[in-house]
């Protein structure tokens, strides 16, 4: 299954293909100048961009990538200025900026603070000690303020993304992440298929809660069967919200039979709960085993389908996917 690029391949196939093109004219303005050698190591370079163009295109190996390009721009770059001189330093500006972009913050400063020190060490005896200070100065301020803005922008954007995937109510996973999270796990059964299962539950009743004692307490209630249903989980099973009152613990990495224990667990600990102003909660549960070659909307059915059968036969109970085939 062929799945859409994600933006780091974008960034690093747009990156790596306007660099080359960008450094192309380069090529013919040395050569035409009669400066072979460098002339020569753009070209290698150019060649190397288009090689990382072609790997990320192919293998899709973001992390290796970024890194490796990286790695191979401050060194490209240090090198020519070495050969050169400090006349082409110049390059290193947007360089470590590309860096603070494509790489963690801190992987980024190492990578700039050995290309800064090689620089300063290679242009030294070259240069007044005025031009030498302004060079290494620009360098490091360039660097301080990429690290400065990257590590604020990301950490912005981890937020908007946790707020974007979690019920603000609940602080559970909501529909989007929920929509995430299957496609994720029916990617690892496809390439390697485990056994896995799902809880369907619903809130019994919850309406009558709403309109007895207000909207407020209702809220109140499913904030408090979060917290009860995440305390009483394993780490590894996620809760999302899916509905109103109705909720999905996955991935469950359990056959049916244990699922279904688990199910009755929480069902037996929602009944007991003594829930704020004297409210008697049930939950009724539906469980639903992972099928190869399943879609997610099929896996969700088939546990709704139990749901129902378990509100049929009279609400808090839990029923399996086999009891209703």
């Amino acid at each position: 299954m062929i799945t859409k690029r994600t933006t780091s391949e974008i960034m690093l196939l747009v990156l790596s293909a306007l660099s080359a093109l960008l450094i192309s004219p380069f090529v013919y303005l040395r050569y035409s100048a009669g400066d072979f050698l460098v002339a020569i190591i753009d070209a290698l370079i150019i060649l190397v961009l288009l090689a990382f163009f072609i790997f990320v295109y192919i293998t899709r190996q973001v992390d290796k990538a970024k890194f490796l390009l990286a790695t191979f721009l401050a060194f490209a770059i240090t090198a020519v200025v070495i050969i050169r001189g400090e006349g082409h330093l110049y390059w290193l500006y947007p360089a470590i900026i590309a860096f603070y972009y494509i790489l963690p913050e801190r992987l980024a400063g190492i990578i700039c603070l050995i290309a800064i020190s090689t620089i300063s060490i290679q242009v030294y005896p070259d240069v007044n000690l005025v031009d030498f200070a302004t060079i290494v100065m620009s360098l490091v301020l360039t660097s301080l303020f990429s690290f400065m803005i990257f590590s604020n922008y990301r950490k912005t954007h981890e937020q908007l993304t946790l707020l974007a995937t979690i019920d603000p109510l609940t602080l559970s996973g909501n529909r989007r992440a929920l929509d995430r999270k299957l496609s994720d796990v029916i990617a690892d059964q496809t390439r390697q298929p485990s056994t896995v299962s799902l809880l369907l539950l619903d809130l019994d009743l919850f309406k009558k809660i709403n309109d007895e004692y207000g909207h407020a307490i209702g809220d109140q209630t499913l904030v408090e069967v979060a917290s009860l249903i995440t305390e009483n989980t394993r780490s590894l099973d996620a809760l999302y919200r899916y509905g109103g009152e109705e909720f999905i613990i996955m991935p469950l990495k359990i056959n049916l039979a244990e699922a279904m224990a688990l199910a009755e667990n929480l069902r037996i600990l929602v009944e007991n709960h003594k829930f704020s102003s004297h409210i008697k909660l049930t939950v009724s549960v539906g469980v639903a085993e992972y099928r190869a070659g399943e879609t997610a909307e099929s896996w969700i059915h088939r546990a709704d389908s139990a749901l129902y059968t378990a509100k049929d036969l009279g609400r808090n109970r839990v029923v399996a996917e086999t009891e209703v085939e």
